[in-house]
C-alpha cells in the first residue's frame, strides 16, 4: 500500500506493521551496502586493527563535518566526551585518525581522518549517507521537521525503555502492547 492510499483511520497496529516492514527493508538495504568493495575493504581493515562497528560513527562524523576537537565530535555523535576520546584513541592506534594541536589553542587537539585511509573512508561514508541525504532533499521543510520529529521520538522511546522494557521506563504505565494471539507458544502457529 502506498503512503498516498493509506486510510485516514488506519489503526496504530496497522501503522506498526508498516513501520516494522519499512525498518526491515531499511536494515537489509543498509546491510546490503556492505557488499561493495570499499565497504568490505574498510570493514576488513577495521577488524584487522582490533576495532569494530562502534568505531565507524566517529569516522562518519569526521567525513560529514570535517576535523574537530573531541568535544565537538562528541556533540556531533551525541556521546559523552570520555567515550569519544576512547574511540578516537583506538582509531588513532589503528591508523584511521590523526590528532594535531589546534593552531588557535595549543591545549586542544584536532581529530582528522588519517591520509592513508581518507579516500576509502570517504567512499564508504558517502555510500551510506547518500540515501539519507536524498531522503531529506526529497522532503519540504515542514515534512523534514515532521520526519525528524518522528525519528527523535522513536530514539527517545527506545532509550527510555532501556533494558527492562516499557513498563519500567514509563513508571508502570507503558504503552499498551496487545498480546499477540499468534505469538510464541501459540499452537496455531506451529511454534
Amino acid at each position: 500500500m502506498s503512503e498516498d492510499s493509506r486510510p485516514a483511520d488506519a489503526s496504530i497496529d496497522a501503522d506498526l506493521e508498516t513501520m516494522l516492514q519499512l525498518m526491515g527493508r531499511l536494515f537489509r538495504g543498509m546491510k546490503g551496502q556492505g557488499a561493495h568493495g570499499d565497504a568490505g575493504e574498510l570493514i576488513g581493515r577495521v577488524k584487522a586493527a582490533g576495532l569494530g562497528p562502534r568505531h565507524v560513527p566517529a569516522l562518519m562524523a569526521l567525513v560529514l563535518n570535517g576535523p574537530a576537537p573531541v568535544g565537538v565530535l562528541a556533540r556531533q555523535m551525541a556521546l559523552n566526551p570520555a567515550t569519544v576520546s576512547q574511540l578516537v584513541g583506538e582509531l588513532q592506534r589503528g591508523g584511521f585518525v590523526e590528532r594535531r594541536p589546534d593552531e588557535r589553542d595549543r591545549r586542544r587537539m584536532i581529530v582528522s581522518l588519517a591520509e592513508a585511509h581518507r579516500e576509502m573512508i570517504e567512499r564508504f561514508a558517502w555510500r551510506r549517507l547518500r540515501p539519507l541525504r536524498m531522503t531529506l532533499e526529497a522532503l519540504g521543510p515542514d515534512e523534514r521537521a515532521h520526519f525528524l520529529h518522528g525519528w527523535r521520538t522513536l530514539v527517545d522511546c527506545i532509550e527510555a525503555t532501556g533494558p527492562h522494557g516499557p513498563d519500567d521506563a514509563f513508571g508502570g504505565h507503558g504503552p499498551h502492547i496487545p498480546h499477540d494471539p499468534h505469538g510464541p507458544g501459540d499452537t496455531r502457529t506451529g511454534a
